[in-house]
């Protein structure tokens, strides 16, 4: 057995040692496949590629990874050696700062190899990287200046593995500010650190702004920014490329340092950013991160950012533009109803004057009296409504808000030369505006307490709001005189509709009431001021049978005072098991465009966000007439919402719930895009190309639907399949050169993909 074991390994040893590429056989094959390579550069007009040591190390090392596994591939399982890139710099090319690679294997040869036989090789080679079009393409690449190669033969296949790795060195941009990059030193790398933040640190570089002699962080989530700009000694640096760097006909002139590419900005650190932070949410950032010399400013530069942690360098960012939408709310018609029994009538209130008083504490009489118009109208009522701020003794309170009545009434009774007979009053502590108060500042828990509670807590209350303002505004007294009349068209103000909303809000009519307001949506014709008179909305806040027809006719005109429609809202969330079906369909409707109204801004003031109504609190107005249309508006305002408070568990519901329905209604190819958009919007761009590449697989996108692809492939840097994104990218530019051309050409830093780049050289010069 030892004797047959013996003679095998004998008579293999000389196969296996005849079946290997020597090391002169390689540097001949190395020297042939370059030159017919770079004879096809120069027949294009290119420069031959150089030789680079380092490359050639580079290829050397996959060839044998190869080889030893009888593997074509572009990537090695450890992670120093991982890409192409990463094989570059494991043998110290940090100078190169573009490379590309391609890879092959060869038919069977017979060995040992003469030199006809290499020469033979070298050619196979060369025309199997020339047949296909990834591989040409590299081979010609203009943006290349250096090239290598690395051969090893497989000795039981007697197959030979081919690497050829292409390189651009970095220069030296002249004008830098600061000689050691102040100081940040080494990069380091902290992506396994910052998984779970990955689009968002990859939407940094889009977030930067150059505003005059400063570069401004527009941040969407400050407790993100928290957590990744952690420590005092983490912060931003500005990197500023000039559009002069990414020419055509010329290699990328990109710094060689291994931090920046352009001119190094110096930094900004977290405390101060966040020192300076002017942003009107309390959920954004919006801070100066770094300031541009007098002799940078108005040159053509993009701002790249690099994100700095424990003083060291760990993460590039450049911006790429990615199209973005939201989707609009679905129309919906608002469900109103004729009093078919009741008829309008023409005597009755013709106008109404309104004026206010405004009391200090403890005092009976106004801080200044308002003008009282007078009209040679007949007064038909005057309603006075009086208040105490809550603060303080309720029996004193009465006295109070009793005697400033009084004072009114003497007042406005002098000032018109009429009876009290014809004069209404309610005073009384001002606890509905307390709440609404309390509500609009996120004091919810202080509606929870008793009134004897908050009372007692107003007297030792702190600074965390206004509440001087507040009580002040509790305060204030309204006056509407009501004149009567006959409505004649040719000589009345107003419509017919209006006549009779002001007649049965003064009588208490609320069945005329809704018919006014049928008459009112009808017709169109009237003015929407009518509907935010305060007599008005006290009346519909009281009458829950009028509050449908009510909602149908101000979700046309919500935009006059959305602060108002807030608070009506609200009033009407505290009587939800008043209200029958319509009513609540109608509320939910106008709180759609109210939310979104107030929502509109990317950096919303904690004013406005108080003033709408948490989606939450809107479960007590659900109702089964709820259409599939408004519970999608709901979902559309609500994730609005829970976008400004960063409120991810909330924000996914109404995502999902959005897209499912989106999805079930893709019939156009602009469905697509739309719905694309919206994954865009909120930075789900794994879900833009789930969705969009089997369309473009099966031909249906149309033109828009080829650019969203395209730009969104580009700003995810795609390499998932890179032959399909070189396809995406020409049909695009086949659809419009033009769009195509001015996109590359606004977004230049896209340039710094060279396959880009050579399209946008070949087609838009």
């Amino acid at each position: 057995m030892t004797l047959r074991l013996l003679f095998l390994l004998v008579c293999l040893l000389p196969r296996i040692a005849f079946s290997q590429l020597t090391d002169k056989d390689a540097e001949i094959l190395r020297l042939d496949l370059a030159e017919q390579i770079n004879s096809l550069r120069i027949s294009k007009g290119l420069q031959p590629l150089l030789f680079n040591d380092t490359l050639k190390k580079a290829a050397q090392f996959h060839s044998d990874y190869m080889a030893a596994r009888d593997l074509l591939t572009h990537t090695e399982k450890q992670p120093k050696y991982a890409t192409p890139k990463d094989r570059v710099v494991a043998f110290k090319g940090t100078d190169l700062l573009t490379v590309g690679e391609n890879v092959l294997y060869s038919t069977p040869q017979n060995f040992p190899l003469k030199s006809k036989d290499l020469h033979a090789l070298a050619t196979e080679m060369f025309n199997s990287w020339l047949n296909s079009p990834g591989h040409y393409a590299n081979m010609t690449e203009p943006e290349y200046v250096f090239g290598d190669l690395g051969f090893k033969a497989n000795a039981v296949k007697r197959t030979v593995y081919a690497t050829h790795v292409f390189g651009t060195k970095g220069h030296q941009v002249p004008g830098q500010l600061s000689s050691n990059a102040f100081g940040l030193g080494e990069t380091m790398d902290c992506g396994k650190d910052f998984d779970i933040y990955s689009n968002v640190i990859m939407n940094l570089g889009n977030d930067l702004r150059i505003e005059g002699n400063q570069v401004t962080l527009y941040f969407h989530d400050i407790s993100y920014f928290k957590h990744i700009l952690s420590g005092p000694n983490d912060g931003i640096a500005v990197d500023l490329v000039s559009r002069d760097q990414l020419l055509c006909g010329q290699p990328n002139q990109l710094d060689l340092s291994p931090l920046y590419d352009g001119i190094l900005l110096k930094p900004y650190f977290a405390p101060t950013i966040l020192a300076h932070n002017r942003a009107e949410s309390d959920y954004r950032v919006i801070a100066k991160i770094a300031d541009i010399p007098a002799e940078l400013q108005g040159k053509p530069y993009s701002p790249s950012l690099l994100l700095i942690k424990n003083g060291k360098v760990c993460k590039y960012v450049y911006p790429a533009w990615v199209p973005h939408k939201r989707y609009d709310l679905r129309p919906i018609e608002p469900l109103i109803q004729d009093e078919p029994t009741v008829q309008l009538v023409k005597q009755g209130v013709v106008r109404s004057q309104i004026v206010h008083y405004d009391f200090q504490v403890s005092s009976t009489s106004a801080i200044q009296l308002p003008t009282i118009e007078t009209y040679g109208d007949a007064i038909h009522s005057i309603q006075i409504r009086c208040y105490s701020s809550v603060e303080g003794d309720a029996a004193r309170n009465a006295l109070l808000h009793s005697a400033r009545a009084a004072f009114i009434q003497d007042q406005v009774t002098r000032a018109l030369d009429v009876s009290a007979d014809n004069v209404s009053i309610r005073a009384e502590e001002n606890w509905d505006q307390m709440n609404f108060q309390l509500n609009y500042f996120h004091r919810e828990d202080l509606t929870q307490i008793s009134h004897d509670s908050l009372k007692t807590f107003l007297a030792h209350r702190d600074r965390s709001l206004p509440w001087d303002s507040l009580l002040l505004a509790q305060r204030r007294a309204t006056v509407v005189i009501n004149y009567l009349g006959e409505f004649n068209e040719d000589e009345s103000e107003g419509t017919l509709g209006e006549f009779n909303l002001r007649t049965a809000v003064a009588t208490g009519n609320s069945r005329l009431a809704n018919k006014a307001l049928f008459e009112m949506y009808r017709s169109s014709h009237y003015d929407p001021a009518l509907l935010f008179e305060p007599q008005v909305l006290e009346f519909v806040e009281t009458q829950p049978t009028v509050i449908a027809n009510y909602a149908a006719v101000v979700s046309s005109n919500y935009f006059q005072d959305p602060y108002l429609i807030t608070s009506f809202i609200h009033a009407c969330l505290n009587q939800a098991d008043k209200l029958d079906d319509r009513a609540r369909f109608n509320l939910n409707h106008l709180y759609t465009l109210v939310g979104l109204a107030l929502l509109n801004n990317w950096d919303v003031s904690a004013e406005r966000l108080s003033n709408v109504i948490h989606p939450k609190k809107m479960a007590l107005l659900s109702t089964p007439k709820e259409t599939q249309e408004l519970v999608l508006n709901l979902n559309l305002t609500f994730i609005q919402y829970y976008g400004q408070v960063n409120d991810a568990v909330n924000i996914s519901t109404a995502f999902n719930h959005i897209a499912d329905h989106f999805k079930k209604s893709v019939l156009k190819p602009e469905d697509d895009v739309d719905l694309a958009l919206f994954f865009n919007n909120w930075s789900m761009y794994e879900m833009t190309l789930d969705h969009l590449l089997p369309r473009f697989k099966e031909g249906k996108l149309n033109r828009n639907g080829l650019f969203v692809l395209a730009q969104t492939m580009n700003y995810t840097s795609y390499t998932a399949d890179p032959t399909v994104y070189v396809d995406v990218l020409e049909k695009a530019l086949e659809s419009d050169r033009v769009r195509w051309c001015a996109w590359v050409n606004s977004d230049f830093q896209i340039k710094r993909n060279y396959q880009i780049k050579r399209l946008f050289c070949e087609s838009c010069q």
